[in-house]
């Protein structure tokens, strides 16, 4: 054991040596001696909880701030390595991942992810068709997600992870066709060459490894861009459903009719999917009844609009598809990059960081919050998931299809879809036991994606839009279960810390006790976060919000450096202080 006088000599030693990639005997030693407390941890090895103690003769007047230390993997790596590495983690498990597959589970799965995934991608072609004067539509982001989540399913890493066009895709589209139209310059040629060089951005990260820079992100970060996207979900469900009462086109009858089918549609999803909690009746039946929650809520809904519109003579919006799987604007599938002028190639690059960063956080983000997901065990691949990212991008790109990457609310959806779990006794609260971490579950939903054009129009088309924001808004109270950022915000409401809730880890009592006040500083903190991102995503700045997302791994890291909290604290309500990026009191 190292003395207090020697401690900080050796500490500044071993930071000096890793930093400036020494090889030496001393890194060298240190490294494998680091390997008996290290734990596998988002596909890195990382240096478990440090052994230092502070004397408890000292006394402060505030929390001891905490400081980075060095990680035990360098940020960028030899050319490759990272790829390398995570094939080697995936290959032996490759099969299993099909074989996981084969049960109810994942069917219900794909059945409701089926649904949840093609209404937003229609949804998103409107949009996308307004934006840019019918350049881009429907068509275009359902052919580009079937096909983008078929190589993306076959050769990923972490097949648990849903691509799809997202907002910030569709906003960033959007002003890129503004500003051709308004310097007079191609659009698909422009946007081809944009995406190429994104492509090849995405291309370098993946070969030096540069995703490993996601070990400084922690829970806070995760959990504050976990809850907005599925606040965003739930938001613009409801938003859809008001917005029907103050439009004088529409008669208060119809309004309340798509009212009531959303909140029968929501509910019938809920209290089914709560049964394999309850006590009636065989267990195996309430878990199967509980798999399948959503999809039997898509056809209750569906059955209660029947009956109103037979009833009342109501006319509701359908889900509408494309007429034909031909591109929305006249043109073909591939778009001649070459007939654009030299420069406009070489201007290209210019946005396309901007491109390549919006892409990067959407996709590692929530790749993270994936592979963070309790009940998984085989490895994370970030460098390979990138890797095909990119090359999914550069095809895109070319055929004049959206970029696509993981999609937060449905990959965390999907997740838990496929999660076994109890309830613990003793604490009242849910806990997983498993999760199936299936290949088939992906690989068949986009094939179904691609083939509801081609062959379910006359089925689909007959599902009421006010069922799917039901849907919808199951989709995001569903991504936000478990999320411990708000169960936060409504203990923040409880004045007296003696009325916190028993059960909850950060009650007193518990291993991850924590002072009420600290409790509410550190909500307030990601809630003060959480407004900031919201308004920059609906203002004209909407383009900075990858970077508010960047932003919030170095906000937590200040946090804790600045002294704002104790060791304890973070350690409580954080949990990965101490091993991802690695903190140790000051």
């Amino acid at each position: 054991r190292r003395t207090a006088r020697e401690r900080p000599r050796t500490m500044q030693a071993v930071t000096m040596n890793t930093t400036l990639g020494l090889g030496l005997g001393l890194r060298a030693r240190a490294r494998v001696a680091a390997k008996a407390k290290a734990t596998t941890l988002y596909g890195a090895r990382v240096v478990g909880k440090s052994s230092i103690s502070v004397p408890a003769t000292r006394k402060a007047t505030r929390p001891s701030p905490v400081v980075v230390r060095a990680s035990a993997e360098p940020l960028l790596e030899a050319p490759f390595k990272g790829i390398k590495d995570d094939i080697a983690g995936r290959a032996p498990v490759y099969l299993d991942d099909f074989k996981q597959g084969l049960n109810g589970k994942a069917l219900a799965s794909v059945c409701f992810l089926f649904f949840a995934a093609l209404a937003p991608a229609i949804a998103f072609g409107a949009v996308l068709t307004g934006a840019t004067a019918g350049m881009l539509g429907a068509t275009e982001v359902i052919v580009g997600t079937a096909i983008g989540g078929i190589i993306y399913a076959i050769g990923c890493g972490q097949p648990l992870s849903i691509l799809a066009s997202t907002g910030s895709v569709v906003t960033y589209t959007a002003i890129l066709y503004t500003t051709c139209m308004q310097y007079g310059l191609p659009f698909f040629g422009t946007y081809a060459w944009i995406g190429i060089w994104t492509s090849v951005i995405l291309m370098a990260v993946a070969v030096t490894s540069s995703s490993n820079l996601v070990r400084f992100f922690t829970k806070f970060t995760d959990e504050t861009f976990a809850c907005l996207v599925a606040c965003i979900f739930c938001v613009e469900s409801a938003k859809k459903i008001i917005s029907m009462f103050f439009n004088p086109a529409i008669s208060g009858t119809l309004a309340l009719s798509s009212a009531l089918i959303a909140l029968v549609t929501l509910y019938a999803g809920l209290f089914l999917s709560g049964l394999k909690r309850q006590p009636y009746g065989p267990e195996a039946i309430r878990n199967i009844v509980s798999d399948f929650a959503p999809t039997i809520a898509v056809a209750v809904g569906c059955a209660f609009a029947s009956w109103l519109t037979a009833t009342y003579g109501l006319s509701l919006d359908a889900l509408s598809l494309p007429a034909s799987l031909a591109p929305t604007a006249a043109r073909s599938w591939v778009i001649d990059i070459f007939a654009v002028p030299n420069w406009v190639k070489l201007a290209a690059l210019a946005p396309a960081p901007a491109c390549a960063i919006l892409l990067y956080m959407d996709q590692n983000i929530t790749t993270r919050l994936v592979n963070n997901s309790v009940g998984l065990k085989k490895k994370a691949a970030y460098h390979l998931d990138m890797f095909w990212l990119s090359l999914i991008t550069a095809a895109t790109s070319i055929c004049g299809l959206p970029w696509i990457c993981a999609s937060t609310v449905h990959s965390i959806t999907h997740v838990k879809s496929l999660s076994d779990t109890k309830v613990n006794e003793a604490t009242g609260r849910e806990e997983v036991t498993g999760v199936i971490e299936s290949r088939w579950t992906p690989l068949v939903l986009n094939i179904l994606i691609g083939c509801a054009i081609l062959y379910l129009k006359p089925i689909l088309g007959q599902i009421p839009m006010c069922v799917l924001n039901g849907l919808f808004f199951y989709l995001g109270l569903s991504a936000m279960r478990g999320n411990e950022f708000i169960e936060r915000v409504f203990m923040c409401m409880i004045t007296d810390s003696k009325k916190m809730p028993k059960t909850h880890p950060l009650s007193a009592g518990n291993d991850r006790a924590t002072d009420l006040g600290t409790l509410k500083k550190f909500t307030y903190m990601q809630i003060a976060c959480l407004g900031v991102m919201w308004w920059i995503k609906g203002s004209p700045a909407a383009m900075l919000f990858p970077i508010l997302i960047a932003a919030l791994g170095p906000v937590r890291i200040v946090a804790g450096k600045a002294g704002w909290f104790s060791q304890k604290d973070l350690n409580n309500l954080d949990e990965q202080v101490e091993t991802d990026p690695g903190y140790v009191a000051a």
